[in-house]
């Protein structure tokens, strides 16, 4: 078992057919996924520490810093390299620290629970609430602009709420994992990104395939042209989707 096949799918320069055979078997065999993990992990690592070769380096920063939750890896990885280096001395420190500090919320817990139990207190009502789900649209792969379009529409009701969007993945047989990107289109003919999931997420089987389904705060989407982009593995954009939000 060698990285380098790894390496190179995480960079986007596998071609397809061994790309799929990775995914394929990252899925299916817990030792390789676990493997691959650590090879992303020791590639983000030899990136940090400036170990890569200046094309590799080129390649890395193509894939990785144009999308928000890749980058979010590599701080991931660089806090891990920082917490790592913390001396075992200061490790027991703070786990004492921990423990008085634990030892002290009990304590406090307690003597508050005696006072608030012997004036007669009644608890706050809980008034944590769920924003409901106000719409569900199902979206198809395909590029679709203009008014002539047939794209599919989202009327909104009034309210706050979630907004559902179900992206298909026809003819995929095993999961990815992936990113979802929403962007506005603009007066001058380009995009404006509104919102991106705030880490991959896995695909899940649908009919004919797999699907991806995320859920988006109604405030983002105000009257406009949608496209929604899937995007994978070394930021390659697996399928692309359009709305449109109408008024009521």
């Amino acid at each position: 078992m060698t990285s380098e096949p790894v390496r190179s799918y995480l960079l986007g320069t596998l071609d397809e057919a061994d790309a799929a055979s990775i995914e394929e078997r990252y899925f299916t065999d817990r030792g390789f996924s676990l493997f691959a993990q650590a090879v992303e992990t020791a590639l983000i690592e030899d990136y940090l520490t400036g170990r890569l070769a200046p094309p590799i380096k080129s390649r890395f920063e193509a894939c990785y810093l144009s999308v928000p939750d890749l980058r979010r890896r590599i701080e991931e990885v660089g806090k891990m390299r920082v917490e790592g280096q913390i001396a075992t001395g200061q490790i027991h420190h703070a786990r004492f620290l921990l423990a008085a500090a634990i030892l002290l919320f009990c304590m406090g817990g307690a003597a508050l629970w005696f006072y608030v139990d012997h004036l007669g207190f009644a608890p706050l009502p809980n008034t944590t609430g769920i924003r409901p789900v106000l719409a569900t649209l199902s979206l198809s792969p395909g590029l679709l602009k203009g008014e002539a379009a047939g794209v599919a529409r989202l009327i909104l009701q009034s309210g706050k709420g979630k907004v559902r969007l179900v992206l298909e993945l026809p003819g995929r047989g095993i999961p990815i994992l992936c990113s979802a990107q929403v962007s506005l289109a603009s007066p001058n003919g380009g995009w404006n990104r509104v919102w991106s999931t705030p880490r991959p997420v896995w695909s899940t089987p649908s009919t004919g395939g797999q699907q991806v389904a995320i859920l988006l705060d109604s405030s983002l989407l105000v009257h406009g042209d949608y496209l929604v982009e899937i995007v994978g593995a070394g930021a390659q954009t697996r399928e692309t989707y359009s709305f449109r939000v109408s008024p009521m």
